[in-house]
């Protein structure tokens, strides 16, 4: 049951988020336990970070941390997407998705305030979503997707951040087991969600991981399943987050496998097999989200092992 934090606890909580102004160096800030990914402020991209608490932004180039925030008072994040300068952050602490706005470009110039959260849930008080994992933002239709893990649903709301209406994502076979990531296509009004399947096993799962593909009504359109899917080949074992590309491709992280897995949306066949698992820098090892750069062809990788730090494989997201 929602409960209400004490009012001193309340009042620290408001007092902390809307003085959030921070000054950072690339030697000050790490990234330990990265999460979801999103596009920041330009040349930046955004990272939550579950060790810290914190949304750590990382420069394109360099990959370097430059600048942090933390979520104020017992924050978790998970879940994240950016609308211009709003940032969404799913805190799996409060069961809200708390929407923050930076200001400034440079790291020792960056203001990030606290807004409001997602709904109608005051600020201070635990919301009504038990796990926020993963969010996608829709800026032309004007929409901000939630992914709630434990009730397994997707609750939709509009730019302002009012409720608009939500949906229980279910295969052709009308089950759903374990959702774990969505990701929006804009051009096609799409809502792809990765189902992780049974994680009771690796590659032995009896209930292989798939890509479910929905309208934006919620009704199911497709899916890509994991194994079986080519003549009983195995596909994936599991996949986590996910983008899509102008021109019709998924990239979907391939934690088990360590890599990027390239398909195509309208026949579910594998186009490409991106990077290499290991733990050496520009290796993959867990990764659980990815990030398509339309203009340059990068993807951009949380990489949760192993060198734990974002990744880069230029250009490989280039139409061949």
């Amino acid at each position: 049951m929602p409960f209400r934090k004490a009012s001193w606890q309340f009042a620290a909580l408001a007092a902390l988020a809307i003085s959030l102004v921070y000054t950072g160096s690339p030697q000050a800030q790490t990234v330990q336990n990265p999460r979801r990914i999103a596009e920041g402020p330009v040349g930046q991209l955004l990272v939550t970070d579950r060790q810290f608490g914190a949304v750590v932004a990382v420069d394109m180039d360099s990959l370097e941390p430059i600048w942090s925030f933390p979520l104020p008072q017992e924050g978790n994040p998970f879940g994240l997407a950016t609308w211009n300068r709003l940032v969404f952050v799913g805190n799996t602490e409060t069961r809200n998705v708390e929407v923050y706005q930076i200001q400034g470009a440079q790291a020792d110039k960056i203001k990030v305030t606290f807004k409001y959260n997602l709904g109608d849930t005051p600020e201070g008080e635990v919301g009504p979503i038990g796990n926020p994992i993963s969010i996608a933002v829709d800026r032309k239709h004007q929409l901000v997707f939630v992914l709630d893990g434990f009730a397994k649903k997707i609750n939709v709301f509009d730019r302002k951040g009012a409720f608009a209406y939500a949906f229980e994502p279910r295969g052709g076979d009308d089950t759903l087991l374990s959702p774990v990531a969505l990701a929006v296509d804009e051009t096609r009004r799409e809502v792809l969600v990765a189902d992780y399947g049974d994680p009771s096993g690796g590659f032995s799962a009896r209930k292989p991981a798939r890509i479910l593909i929905y309208d934006y009504d919620g009704n199911w359109l497709a899916q890509i399943d994991g194994s079986d899917s080519f003549g009983g080949s195995f596909l994936f074992a599991r996949v986590q987050g996910m983008a899509t590309s102008a021109d019709g491709r998924i990239f979907a992280a391939d934690p088990l496998g360590g890599r990027i897995l390239v398909l195509d949306r309208n026949s579910g066949a594998l186009l490409e097999v991106l990077g290499t698992q290991g733990q050496e820098p520009g290796q993959l090892m867990l990764p659980l989200d990815v990030f398509f750069d339309e203009r340059t062809g990068d993807l951009y990788v949380s990489n949760n092992q192993g060198a734990r730090r974002v990744e880069v494989l230029r250009g490989a997201g280039r139409s061949r």
